[in-house]
């Protein structure tokens, strides 16, 4: 008889045994802590080996870093604390401001870059275009443009004041944006663009006759000039003739405008005998000569300010100063910046 035999299968658990240890300071220590600025936040930070590569548009960072310590490591851009790699990222600036100054600028418009809350050890870069970025430059330090990325402090960038980008095409329509970074792996991608224009360059210069009886400073005209002439007429002898002519200028131009006076010829009496000008040149006019009854013939501005040598020779100690015209041109009134509508008078005096 074949006896049954019941096989008895005996399971055994093995339990599962969990360990955690923690302990600052232990080997087996995990420190963390949670990174936080206004300008950025990590979320879900996890401990690892590290090594793997996160990639965007705008930066690289390598997996999370795990050390075992209580030190901090760090410099002006970044701080690494135990436990993991703290990645600072900046935020996206503001909108720039972009502006063409009194709207006159035929080379030159300034800007001012907004930080967008970023910290002061943010770096900017200012990104320019005149075809909507298909071709991007980037501003330098010194205000010019060029192919090469310039980065610079809110501060380098002139704070709220901004700067001037100088060196522009004149009549033609520009754009800028802006990115920020901290260190050199954390750039951030461009703000919203502004739009600015240069505009044509003027300059013009008219030049109209003064009317008789027309106070001028210390002078009173008594001839009637027009814009090509100055008709002394026939004079008595030791009679004393006063003329002038306005010249109005505006120019846009960054450096402004000279105009100058020269004669082509002596002036000269009806017989041709020349009439003998004031002894002072334009670089020391002097007072009209005194104790001279006949013969001399001067020229005056009432431009306070020249722009070669002394500046206020024409006002200084007087406005009766004269200088003796020439074949060389000399200047009578100019502005080293844009001006709208500056009036000069140029006054002549003939004593015969």
């Amino acid at each position: 008889m074949v006896g049954l035999h019941k096989i008895r299968v005996i399971k055994k658990y093995l339990p599962l045994i969990l360990a955690l240890f923690l302990g600052l300071g232990s080997p087996f220590g995990i420190l963390a802590q949670t990174p936080s600025s206004t300008n950025y936040r990590l979320e879900d930070a996890q401990f690892d080996a590290g090594g793997g590569l996160s990639t965007s548009t705008n930066y690289q960072n390598r997996g999370a870093l795990g050390a075992e310590g209580d030190t901090v490591t760090s410099s002006t851009n970044f701080s690494l604390f135990p436990g993991f790699e703290l990645p600072a990222y900046p935020g996206v600036p503001g909108q720039p401001k972009f502006v063409n100054t009194g709207g006159a600028l035929y080379n030159w418009l300034d800007f001012a870059i907004s930080t967008g809350g970023n910290a002061a050890d943010a770096a900017y870069a200012v990104a320019i275009s005149s075809d909507n970025f298909a071709t991007t430059n980037y501003v330098q330090a010194n205000d010019t443009v060029a192919a090469t990325t310039s980065w610079q402090s809110y501060i380098n960038w002139g704070s709220g004041v901004g700067q001037r980008i100088t060196g522009l095409t004149p009549n033609t329509s520009y754009q800028i944006k802006v990115k920020a970074r901290f260190g050199k792996n954390s750039e951030t991608a461009f703000s919203l663009p502004a739009s600015a224009a240069t505009i044509t360059p003027n300059l013009t210069v008219v030049v109209e006759g003064v009317a008789s009886n027309t106070a001028i400073g210390s002078f009173t005209t008594n001839v009637n000039s027009s814009a090509t002439s100055v008709p002394f007429g026939i004079l008595q002898t030791g009679s004393i003739k006063i003329a002038a002519q306005k010249i109005t200028v505006s120019t846009n131009a960054v450096a402004g405008y000279t105009t100058a006076l020269q004669q082509d010829s002596d002036l000269v009496k009806s017989n041709g005998t020349q009439i003998p000008a004031v002894i002072a040149g334009n670089a020391n006019p002097s007072p009209w000569p005194s104790g001279i009854t006949h013969g001399r013939f001067g020229y005056h501005t009432t431009d306070g300010s020249l722009c070669l040598g002394i500046a206020n020779r024409f006002a200084s100690p007087s406005d009766d100063t004269f200088a003796a015209a020439t074949s060389t041109p000399y200047e009578v009134s100019c502005n080293t910046g844009p001006v709208a509508n500056e009036i000069i008078n140029i006054v002549f005096m003939y004593l015969k």
